[in-house]
């Protein structure tokens, strides 16, 4: 069974271009979507990274900021190694008067007596102005008397023994009379052993 339209050709027209304008139109909205989706998606990523920009900045400026912190350290901390470094070449590596004195007394003692002592220290520097450790630039002299060369015997060996001293070398006189009763005159002759640095940073910490 077919069906015939009556409407007029105008009224059919009609309706064609209305049904393509609605299909433009729906073209249209999608289109509009589609492009207000890119926009805010566009407007979404600018946003995030203008942020992310911005943090990155204030990460580099703390960075900065440490940066500079660490520099005065740096500068701090040269300063103090310029100043050890001048105040160890002005005092030189003095030996430990005191421990030497001490250890002295203990290897005299009780068969020894001194009678006489000198001692002098002067510090070597090299070509650059330092003070060259391994250079002995020290003279220790020393006359004593003990009761017997046995007694004396025993004095040179613990005077050996001192760490402060080197090259130590032994001279025995001819027996004298001390206090009416008999006696060994000695002398001594070495070189001082150069002490430790006047300031260690690491003794120090």
């Amino acid at each position: 069974m077919e069906y015939v339209s009556l409407l007029p050709p105008e009224i059919k027209q009609r309706r064609l271009e209305e049904k393509r304008q609605g299909r433009l139109i729906k073209i249209a909205v999608i289109a509009l979507a589609v492009v207000l989706a890119v926009y805010v998606f566009l407007l979404a990523s600018t946003l995030l990274t203008r942020s992310t920009l911005n943090s990155l900045q204030e990460e580099r400026q703390q960075l900065e900021d440490q940066a500079a912190e660490l520099e005065e350290y740096a500068n701090l901390y040269n300063e103090m190694s310029e100043a050890e470094d001048r105040l160890n070449r002005a005092m030189g590596n003095v030996p430990d008067w005191d421990q030497l004195l001490r250890d002295l007394g203990m290897a005299l003692n009780p068969e020894g007596a001194l009678t006489e002592l000198d001692i002098s220290y002067q510090a070597d520097n090299n070509a650059d102005g330092e003070e060259d450790e391994n250079e002995e630039s020290g003279s220790f002299d020393m006359r004593g008397w003990s009761y017997s060369h046995g007694n004396v015997a025993d004095i040179i060996e613990r005077v050996q023994r001192l760490e402060q001293l080197n090259n130590v070398r032994f001279r025995v006189s001819s027996e004298t009379t001390i206090n009416n009763r008999q006696a060994v005159q000695f002398t001594v002759d070495a070189t001082l052993v150069p002490g430790p640095v006047f300031f260690d940073p690491e003794e120090d910490s």
